[in-house]
């Protein structure tokens, strides 16, 4: 019980410290993404969830000028564990929210890189042509990411970004995980 209210106040500590600042920033970037190297979770019908697979999502960040900020990350991954042979349709959709560690806003006015710890939610749908292994499942992911704000103006940047996904618990046989690499412009408000 203790561990568990150290817990819920030190949440509340970086949330108020994140929000309070007078020089927070809302940063919110929409991107392009790349899932590599994933491992589905259940029986890979057509062997192409390894294989590269495009999505797109977006990203919202409050930043404050100092180490501290908060994100959250929706990515979609449309034939995310298709080859197009087996498996009719497929798909991982990723909602997370995290706190992000950044370089303070007096080292890196131009380039400001940063890495995030989070948590979420993967839903993964995998249909095959007979219906016979189909997965619609929704688990529990833990993502850690790197990456960096280029930016070009005050308002307008460039966004990359690695990130780690995993779930925290099997999705049939094993644990989904996935590589996701993106861009985006990213907006400064």
């Amino acid at each position: 019980m203790r561990t568990r209210y150290r817990l819920v106040v030190i949440a509340l500590s970086i949330f108020f410290s994140v929000t309070s600042q007078a020089a927070a920033q809302v940063v919110v970037t929409p991107f392009a993404s790349v899932n590599a190297g994933t491992s589905p979770g259940f029986f890979d019908l057509d062997d192409a969830a390894k294989k590269l697979h495009g999505g797109f999502g977006v990203s919202v960040s409050v930043l404050t000028d100092g180490w501290i900020g908060v994100e959250g990350e929706t990515a979609f991954t449309p034939s995310a564990f298709s080859g197009h042979d087996l498996i009719e349709s497929s798909r991982l959709l990723t909602a997370s929210g995290g706190a992000v560690v950044t370089v303070p806003l007096r080292w890196g006015r131009r380039v400001r890189p940063y890495a995030s710890v989070g948590a979420g939610v993967a839903h993964i749908n995998s249909v095959d042509v007979g219906h016979f292994f189909v997965v619609d499942s929704s688990v529990g992911v833990a993502t850690g990411s790197v990456g960096a704000w280029i930016w070009f103006s005050q308002r307008v940047g460039l966004r990359t970004s690695l990130r780690f996904v995993r779930s925290l618990h099997s999705v049939d046989t094993e644990s989904l995980e996935t590589w996701q690499s993106s861009v985006g412009v990213s907006l400064r408000f």
